[in-house]
This record gives C-alpha cells, sequence and structure tokens, in this order.
C-alpha cells in the first residue's frame, strides 16, 4: 500500500513538471504557435509591432486576406488594443505604443472568414 501511495505521488509530482518544462511551441518566424480557428496561429512581437501569422491544420500558411484581428496588449503595466489587419501572405500586422519584452501579454481575437471570433491568450516573450 505504502509503494503504491508513492507512486501516485510521484505521478502527481513528475508528470505535471514534464509537461511544464516544454513550454510554449516556437513557430516558423520565432513566435509562439496555439491552435486556434481550426488551424495554428503564430504571434511574433517585436518593437512596438505584432505579427500574427496564420496556418492551417498542417502548418501551411493561409491567407490573411478577409481576417481580421485585434490584439489587447498588457505591457509595462499598461494596456492597449492593437488592431491586426491583413498584409502580405498569411500574416496580420499591427503597431502599438509599446515595447516587446519579457512579461509581454496578448490576446487575440481573430475571426477568420466566415467564422465568429476565436480568443488566443500569449506570451510570446516567455
Amino acid at each position: 500500500m505504502f509503494i503504491r501511495r508513492l507512486l501516485v505521488a510521484l505521478w502527481l509530482v513528475v508528470i505535471p513538471g514534464m509537461a511544464s518544462a516544454h513550454g510554449p511551441a516556437r513557430g516558423p518566424n520565432g513566435g509562439q504557435m496555439q491552435d486556434l480557428a481550426g488551424g495554428h496561429v503564430e504571434l511574433v512581437a517585436k518593437g512596438s509591432e505584432l505579427v500574427l501569422y496564420l496556418f492551417d491544420a498542417q502548418n501551411k500558411p493561409m491567407p490573411a486576406t478577409g481576417a481580421s484581428a485585434t490584439a489587447t496588449v498588457l505591457a509595462a503595466g499598461q494596456q492597449q488594443t492593437v488592431a491586426l489587419v491583413a498584409g502580405d501572405g498569411n500574416a496580420l500586422r499591427g503597431n502599438g505604443s509599446f515595447d516587446a519584452a519579457p512579461g509581454l501579454k496578448v490576446v487575440v481575437s481573430l475571426t477568420p472568414p466566415g467564422q465568429r471570433a476565436q480568443l488566443g491568450r500569449f506570451t510570446p516573450l516567455d
């Protein structure tokens, strides 16, 4: 009985630690990747710019044309909303008055063509 309890206790401690050791997935542009809107999105934050890249379920770039997005940015204790507009290829881009640094938190509301808005939470520099 003692061994069984010990194994359960180890399982509760070790397994969550292993899962958190991997951290968020990184995309081909160096940003944080997440599943969203039936595919994948990658958020890259550099300087005062946010770039949201759209990918299908097989990680192939999807055109950003017709998609819209906003990002609520929390940086240095300040919150602001940044509009992300379709740019070249699979990217939506926007600029704000923040400086991308570790601790930056971003909530993206993405509306793909013909779909409802979906939310993704990012910490792109952590």
